[in-house]
Order: structure tokens, then C-alpha cells, then sequence
């Protein structure tokens, strides 16, 4: 049975043209990437996500990575170190979203004002959709707050020794049913964070957050921070989730 480095080397060979010699023209240089369809229809659906950090590196390193006996250790290091590059907003970035949040002369909007949007929007995101997302939302302490929270869960990952408490998207029977604190995550918050699709925060991480009305003019500077977490604003995260 071939291993999966040698079949992701070999489909991404097919990429390139065939020189006289009979050989392929594809060099030493040659990156991974998914962008490449041949690489993408190499790796089995259930592997996509961790692929995503081997993302630009050297094609011949990554399918070496993949065929060592250790790769599971290797790639949990190669996890860790990504982590621990990942960096948040300072404080003094932080001050700066907030003037650009907020500008009516830099005035916080009281909860009566704002984030609204998800509260409205999600009730049209059908049960069968949002019961197959487990979710969060940051609503328990104010506006200004909530952000840090945001960049704090971001930047470091769920503490897992702490409850940290989860419930569906929308419903009451989903993967996160029992896990959370009502039948639905908080929308009166100023962000939902939540999984992928059929996934747990706790176990997999922050893939989506739904940003409400109150940040969103902030939207492009979140998603610049964390690129590979994907922001939404709560007023399109109905078509958002159902083409997910």
C-alpha cells in the first residue's frame, strides 16, 4: 500500500510537462500546495484540514514529513510551533480598532445600540444547518471587552482547563446539544465563535466567527490578524453557513 506522500508526489508530478527524456519537468523547487488539483484530489476528504499547514512549504520535505513513521509526532511539533508564531493584536491595536469600530467620535454603543444583527439574522438559518456547528458567543461582558476575549481565544486557543461552555448554532439537537448553556449559542454578544462543519470548539478549534454589527468595520483587520479563521458578518451569515 502506497503511503500518502508517494501518492501526493506522484499526482502532483501530473502537473507538469514531460521532458524528452520521458521525465517529469517538476524541480527540486516545487511547493505544496491545494491550490494544485492534482495534489487536492491526492489527499483523502478526512485530511484536508491538516494538510492546510504544509501550505507554500517544499513539495519533496512535506511528503517526506507525511511517509516517516513518526509523522503524527512531527506534525503535532509543526502544530505547536505554528501556534506559538501565531500573534494577536497588542493593546495598543486593540485602542486602534476600537476608533475604527466605533466612529461616532470613538463612543462605545451600549448593547441597546448594537449587535442586534445576529439576533435578527440567525433565525432564518435553518435548524438542519446551524445544528451541525457547535458554537460560542461573547456576550457576558462588554463591547470593548468582548474584542480582547476574540483576540485572547484567538491568539492562545481554548484553555482546556477551564469549562468552556458550547451549544448548537441553531437548535437544540446538535453536536453540541448538552454542552451548552441554552439551545443556542449567545447572539447578543459582539462575536460567535464556531467550529467547522460536525466538529467541537473544544476538540478542534475556532474555524468560523460571526462578527455582529458592532465590529463590523473591523472585519478586514480581524481577518488580516488570523487568516486562517474566517469572519462573517452576522447579516450574511445565513447564506454564509448554508453554502457551507
Amino acid at each position: 500500500m502506497l503511503k500518502l506522500g508517494k501518492v501526493i508526489f506522484e499526482s502532483a508530478k501530473k502537473a507538469y510537462p514531460i521532458l524528452m527524456s520521458g521525465k517529469s519537468s517538476m524541480g527540486k523547487k516545487a511547493i505544496f500546495s491545494l491550490k494544485n488539483p492534482y495534489i487536492l484530489e491526492a489527499i483523502p476528504e478526512s485530511k484536508l484540514q491538516k494538510m492546510l499547514m504544509f501550505e507554500g512549504k517544499k513539495l519533496r520535505t512535506v511528503c517526506r514529513i507525511l511517509d516517516d513513521n513518526d509523522s503524527h509526532k512531527i506534525i503535532e511539533r509543526y502544530n505547536k510551533i505554528l501556534s506559538k508564531q501565531q500573534k494577536g493584536f497588542s493593546d495598543s491595536e486593540i485602542v486602534a480598532l476600537y476608533k475604527k469600530a466605533f466612529k461616532n467620535n470613538g463612543r462605545v454603543p451600549s448593547p441597546n445600540e448594537n449587535n442586534l444583527d445576529a439576533m435578527v439574522y440567525l433565525n432564518n438559518l435553518p435548524e438542519s444547518i446551524g445544528s451541525k456547528f457547535d458554537a460560542h458567543g461573547l456576550a457576558k461582558v462588554s463591547i470593548p471587552d468582548q474584542l480582547r476575549q476574540l483576540n485572547n481565544l484567538l491568539t492562545n486557543g481554548i484553555d482546556k482547563t477551564r469549562k468552556f461552555y458550547t451549544a448548537p448554532l441553531v437548535g437544540n439537537g446538535g453536536i453540541g446539544a448538552g454542552m451548552g448553556t441554552a439551545s443556542h449559542a449567545y447572539r447578543d454578544g459582539s462575536f460567535i465563535v464556531v467550529s467547522d462543519k460536525m466538529k467541537l470548539i473544544v476538540d478542534d478549534g475556532i474555524k468560523h466567527v460571526i462578527v455582529n454589527d458592532a465590529y463590523y468595520n473591523i472585519i478586514k483587520d480581524l481577518q488580516t490578524k488570523f487568516p486562517n479563521v474566517n469572519f462573517v458578518r452576522a447579516d450574511q451569515a445565513v447564506e454564509y453557513f448554508s453554502k457551507l
